[in-house]
């Protein structure tokens, strides 16, 4: 798996970085969720009208190798058209998607599975595995759960495994399947219960939400 954020060495041209390693892979998946397309910068400008911006240099980069795009929508995103899209990403809406919700997650993520093995048994012994565009957190445990299986890593501060799995439930609520993997990574590196609600709360955008979560969490 190819992360912009700590695979690019200091000091080396991003976009050629980032070209060179779509050029390699196999196949690209582009996690689409709802806010995608609008998603603004700093100064309320659409990201993708951004020509050095990572995810659409990704994208844009293996669209024009040919190399195969899965579009993979969570949160119940719908793909772009053609004409939402600048010119070099256009051929991302003529590529079929798989949707990945969370009433059919486990047999989703199997269809997604199905999806990507021609791609990567065609040539197990050289092939690269599958690059990854979009929503970070989500990418990463996608790597997890859906390419390789992951199994539960012990924590630092011996939590039950009743316990993860509460909050694991909890936070769901606001983020999703992914949960379960956030929780388990955060538990390696907290001191506490208390610890481990604060490290994964973070993971929830709005405030408010953040808060419920914490006040059920702790109890």
């Amino acid at each position: 798996m190819f992360m912009d954020v700590n695979a690019i060495q200091p000091g080396r041209d991003f976009r050629k970085a980032i070209d060179d390693s779509i050029r390699e892979c196999s196949v690209l998946l582009a996690i689409l969720g709802r806010e995608w397309l609008e998603s603004k910068d700093a100064l309320g400008r659409r990201r993708l009208d951004d020509e050095t911006d990572f995810v659409r240099l990704e994208i844009a980069s293996a669209l024009r190798r040919d190399i195969p795009v899965i579009p993979v929508l969570v949160r119940g995103a719908k793909m772009p058209t053609a004409e939402q899209l600048p010119a070099d990403l256009r051929e991302l809406a003529y590529r079929n998607a798989v949707e990945l919700t969370h009433a059919r997650w486990k047999s989703d993520v199997q269809v997604l599975i199905q999806a990507l093995r021609p791609y990567l048994e065609a040539g197990k012994e050289v092939s690269p595995p599958p690059a990854l565009s979009g929503d970070t957190r989500l990418a990463a445990g996608l790597a997890q759960k859906a390419v390789v299986e992951a199994t539960p890593p012990a924590n630092a501060i011996g939590i039950e495994k009743a316990v993860l799995e509460r909050i694991s439930r909890e936070l769901a609520a606001y983020i999703g399947p992914i949960a379960e993997i956030v929780v388990r990574r955060a538990a390696k590196r907290s001191t506490s219960i208390t610890d481990l609600c604060a490290i994964v709360s973070h993971e929830i955008e709005a405030i408010a939400d953040r808060a419920k979560f914490l006040a059920s969490c702790r109890r």
